[in-house]
Parts: C-alpha cells; structure tokens; sequence
C-alpha cells in the first residue's frame, strides 16, 4: 500500500515512468498514497521483512483505513512536539516551510495534492527527498513541489522538479528497500528553493534504526498539514517501523526528522515514508527503508546533477 495520492493509507502513489502529471504517473492503492491518483504501474512483488514479534503485532493489528482524526491545536510556534505517536493538525503559525506537498501539474488545485516531500540542505539548494513511488524517475517532469502548502495556497512559491534520481533497482524491480527518491527544482529568478524557505534538513545515512523523530506531512484529503512526534525502531534490517496515528494517503514521502529543534526547525532525515508496503496499509503504522550507502549515493548523484 502507499501513501501517495489517495489517502496515504487508502491509495498509493506509485511512479515507474519517466513523467509525472504530465506524462506517465502511476498510484497503488496504500494508507499514504492520495486517493486521486492514475492506475498503478506494476511493481515486482517484494518479500515482507522478517519483522520483530513487536512489529508483527503492529502490522496485523488492523489493515483498515479508518484513520483517527488528528487533534487540532491552536498555539503559535514552530512544529510542535506532541504525545508520541499522536498526531496534531498544524495551525498556519506552526507550520514548515521545509515540508510541502506534491502536485503532479503546476495546477495547484486544493485536494489534488498526492506525496510529500522535504527540503535537505544541498551546495545549490534545490534538493527535495521524498518516495520513490511518488516520483518517476529520470529527467524533466511535470510534477511541482509546493512548500508550505495550505489551503490552495502557495505562500512559498511553486517549484518545479526538473530531475528525479531512484535507484536502479526500485526502477526495474520495484524494489521496496530502495522506495527513496532525491529530486532537483529549478531556481525562481535567481534565487533557490532554501534561501526562500530558510534553509533545509540535513540528511543522515549512517544506517541509524532507533530515534525520536518527527514527521509532518499531507494527508491528501485535507488541505492542511499534520505532525506528529513517534518512536522509529527496526522492523527487520533493511525497514523501519514508526506508531503515528491518521498517516493516511498523501503523506507518502513524509521525511522521518531525528534531533528535531523545534526552535531552529532542524533535524536529520534518516527516512521517509514508504518502503515496505509502500509506507504500510493502516494509517496509524507506517515504515521506511534504513538510510544508508545505497541513500549516500543517491543524494551524491542529485548533487553532481
């Protein structure tokens, strides 16, 4: 299941084109995909990770898509730490504007939002992560990153993504421990995407499976952003598993912030959402693929682009 367009936890967003939007764009149905999405591209069936007796429990405890509705709030500030694993909508004060959503066109049109994406600090500043599924891989693409979406609006400007890196084997295979993808925008009038939003995480691919992060994403039945404080932990080597309530489509791609200060908006990403089964099939449990040499390389790679 993925995240992607229809309801992170209801439909998935999966990628195998070249083109998003404006050319080819595939969707599987999944908790974090958006549930607007095109038909699915067929992806190889991957292996379910050996999970702990703790992760199997998560897993089965129910595959529904019935997601708890988050807890809105109302204070000011920066993204705020809730009680773990209990997400919260975010007022238009605390929200990033490293964190946007994912449009397969330069329509920004409310509800049509499918993944989410984070800005990670680059030499240039025009580097995004997100899922694999949530982008085709390859060169120029219609789809557009909208930090700091909210509401139909697009307060930090709409960045269009010019290439997309995955690697070869979530391309050919669909290969569910490579669901990660690093994609470049192009600059607005001389100016790049983190000298508009202040900057971006830095990215952690030290293999790390056990941290408090933060996640902040866009289900895409809404037109706000919700957060969430949880605890990463392995679900088998290559997979991480997190608790974080109403996950559902459209927050595929959500970046997993660890070290996260809430007063400076920094923290490192050690993964996103997706992986295994696309970012998992209930709105309240989802995973990521371990953040190492093979997300080193690929980040390496959007940088010499």
């Amino acid at each position: 299941m993925t995240r992607g367009e229809a309801g992170r936890r209801g439909g998935a967003l999966l990628v195998s084109g070249l083109l998003l939007g404006a050319v080819s764009l595939s969707f599987t149905s999944g908790p974090n995909a958006s549930a607007s999405a095109p038909t699915p591209a067929t992806v190889a069936a991957a292996p379910t990770p050996t999970a702990t007796a703790a992760g199997t429990a998560k897993a089965a405890a129910g595959k529904t898509k019935a997601a708890t509705t988050p807890t809105a709030t109302t204070a000011s500030g920066a993204l705020p730490v809730t009680t773990t694993g209990r997400s919260q909508v975010l007022a238009a004060a605390q929200q990033t504007a490293k964190v946007g959503a994912i449009f397969s066109s330069n329509s920004i049109t409310s509800g049509n939002h499918h993944c989410t994406a984070s800005v990670v600090d680059s030499p240039a500043g025009d580097v995004i992560v997100t899922a694999a599924h949530c982008l085709a891989s390859g060169g120029s693409t219609g789809a557009v990153f909208v930090p700091g979406y909210r509401d139909g609006s697009a307060p930090n400007g709409v960045w269009q993504i010019t290439r997309v890196i995955e690697d070869s084997s979530w391309t050919d295979d669909g290969d569910q421990d490579d669901d990660v993808a690093f994609a470049l925008v192009a600059p607005q009038s001389g100016r790049s995407l983190e000298a508009s939003v202040g900057g971006g995480y830095t990215l952690s691919t030290t293999g790390t499976t056990a941290a408090t992060v933060q996640l902040t994403g866009y289900p895409s039945q809404t037109d706000e952003p919700i957060t969430c404080t949880g605890t990463a932990a392995a679900y088998s080597g290559t997979q991480l598993i997190v608790d974080c309530t109403a996950f559902t489509g459209g927050t595929s791609g959500t970046a997993w912030v660890a070290d996260y200060d809430a007063a400076n908006d920094s923290g490192s990403v050690i993964g996103v959402i997706g992986g295994y089964q696309q970012g998992g099939d209930t709105a309240d449990t989802s995973y990521s693929i371990v953040f190492d040499a093979t997300a080193a390389d690929l980040y390496a790679q959007a940088l010499a682009s």
